[in-house]
């Protein structure tokens, strides 16, 4: 799976689970779930985060211990164990994992929305998307922002924590359903898979139309939900934690 599906996917998921188990969080959070998202493609050297950790792809086959359940189980561990030691490892890592968050995020929009003139057929001139993606980037750095001020005065750690196990997951969910597969259970290195498409074809641009609309739905739900338009909700959050 591409990394705008990985993490369209993740996204979905957070909200969807947050939604059916009653369970709100704080939503600039959801960027812990986009960097989990595409976290284990950390294994690839042409990912975005490959990109700056080379040694990484060097080191680790693609699609190879990060994409299965042993992986998923070293990083919740990991991150649990963080939890519980002195607070600071965490925080560093909390602030990590935001920073790349948005960064990824940022990158992956604006490579996306820079496609928009191309499906418009110049329905939507330069200049609008000029403009979309600077609002974007505003909103992308006010949730960094917020996210900084969060890990570091320990709010919220373990719901981060909650959210960075659904991302990664929801990662190994997505590259599960295609033709190239899984070593679920590696270190047996047989990759399992449901098979329905190729990573990159038309088929998975098509499902990932269906999850941007997905996340457009649920987004719209968690807000109403949450009453995350309202001061109340922001004000609880930030002063309080969850």
């Amino acid at each position: 799976m591409l990394a705008f599906n990985h993490a369209t996917l993740a996204s979905a998921t957070a909200f969807g689970l947050s939604l059916y188990f009653q369970t709100p969080f704080f939503l600039p959070l959801i960027i812990f779930v986009i960097f989990a998202g595409v976290l284990p493609d950390i294994d690839h050297p042409g990912s975005e985060l490959g990109r700056w950790f080379k040694p990484v792809g060097k080191l680790l086959p693609h699609r190879g211990i990060t994409h299965s359940f042993l992986g998923a189980c070293l990083f919740a561990g990991g991150i649990y164990f963080l939890l519980g030691t002195e607070y600071q490892y965490f925080r560093y890592f909390g602030i990590f994992g935001a920073v790349f968050g948005v960064y990824l995020l940022e990158k992956i929009l604006h490579h996306n929305l820079n496609k928009i003139d191309d499906y418009s057929k110049n329905l939507i001139k330069q200049k609008q998307i000029n403009w979309l993606l600077k609002i974007t980037t505003l909103i992308l750095y006010t949730f960094l922002a917020m996210l900084i001020f969060l890990v570091w005065n320990n709010q919220m750690s373990y719901q981060i924590y909650q959210l960075l196990v659904i991302g990664y997951l929801a990662h190994i969910v997505g590259d599960f359903i295609t033709i190239e597969g899984v070593p679920l259970f590696y270190p047996i290195k047989k990759k399992l898979g449901l098979k329905l498409f190729k990573t990159g074809s038309g088929q998975e641009a098509f499902i990932g139309f269906c999850l941007v609309i997905l996340n457009i739905y649920l987004l719209v739900q968690f807000v109403q939900t949450n009453q995350v338009n309202s001061l109340e909700y922001w004000s609880k959050y930030v002063n309080l934690g969850y």
